[in-house]
């Protein structure tokens, strides 16, 4: 019998890890970056929504913080990728993105105006109106 850990698959939990991260190195050397760019960002964009409690399993795993950072990130990938890969490329993420930042904005409004206690229909101490020119 050989003392080998690695000669056991049984045996040894980390075998399948290895050949995990060889068949994800195999993959990623043959996948064009523009693909592996495109798949980020689908997955950005999901995850912001599901972080938002947008998703199937709700509120359960929702965290605004978490939201606003993959939206951030789609963000300036739609960007980076506008410049590398073109527009058409990106033209399928801007509006997802739109509606995402849309939807992050009433859910945070919302959450801000529970921690206050106030109505999301009560705009009281949250308007702001420009200044009309007079001095007042």
């Amino acid at each position: 019998m050989s003392d080998d850990p690695q000669q056991h698959d049984d045996q040894n939990p980390d075998a399948g890890s290895d050949e995990f991260a060889a068949a994800f190195v195999h993959h990623l050397g043959r996948t064009p970056v523009r693909d592996l760019a495109l798949q980020a960002m689908a997955t950005l964009a999901d995850a912001a929504g599901i972080r938002m409690g947008l998703g199937p399993e709700g509120d359960a795993v929702a965290d605004l913080g978490q939201a606003r950072t993959a939206i951030e990130l789609l963000r300036a990938m739609v960007a980076a990728a506008d410049q590398e890969l073109g527009a058409a490329a990106t033209r399928p993420f801007r509006e997802p993105l739109a509606q995402l930042q849309l939807a992050y904005s009433k859910i945070a409004e919302a959450s801000q105006d529970a921690r206050e206690g106030q109505s999301p229909a009560d705009p009281s101490g949250r308007l702001w109106v420009p200044p009309s020119g007079r001095n007042e």
